[in-house]
């Protein structure tokens, strides 16, 4: 065994060569896994403003074919031609249409149901009732999207389901104009 003198010793706690290295091999996942994180949270925020416009663009459409009988899955699919940056909209994407009675004002509880991924084969027990002229209307859609990180979008508050995704919802109130 070589003994260590006090000046190697010394020498070899003050030596600054390849420090930087080191700094960036502890620092680099960090600074990767928060990049992430905050680009997903960004997509996340991006495709609820997308949706909460198609809902939009969907409610006037609502409003102008009076006459017509539409279904929910005619306004799922408006929805869904708006909206790309939702993937597999037209499966995971959920309209609720409520007429709320103008004597009471009583909303519904603020869950909207949700598609159960894990068997798309049932459909959540919402509403779909245009209303009739001057009935003042309530639509609420509700999409589930997948996380790249399972910690992403932690901050934002949003439920999730037992497959991991989060729920995406917008709502809209409006009132049926008269024919």
């Amino acid at each position: 065994m070589i003994p260590l003198s006090w000046p190697k010793i010394h020498a070899f706690i003050h030596d600054e060569t390849a420090t930087s290295t080191i700094e960036f091999v502890i620092m680099l996942p960090v600074v990767m896994t928060l990049f992430i994180a905050v680009f997903e949270s960004g997509m996340i925020l991006s495709r609820q403003v997308l949706l909460e416009r198609s809902l939009d663009e969907a409610v006037r459409i609502l409003r102008l074919s009076r006459g017509l009988n539409l279904t929910a899955a005619d306004i799922a699919d408006a929805i869904c031609d708006n909206t790309a940056a939702i993937p597999n909209c037209r499966q995971v994407l959920v309209v609720d249409l409520r007429r709320i009675d103008t004597a009471t004002y009583a909303l519904p509880a603020q869950d909207v149901a949700c598609v159960d991924r894990r068997d798309i084969t049932v459909a959540p027990a919402n509403l779909f009732e245009q209303g009739q002229d001057n009935d003042l209307v309530l639509i609420r859609t509700c999409a589930v999207i997948d996380r790249i990180l399972p910690f992403s979008g932690f901050a934002l508050n949003l439920v999730r389901d037992d497959t991991g995704g989060l729920h995406i919802t917008a709502s809209s109130v409006f009132v049926n104009e008269p024919a």
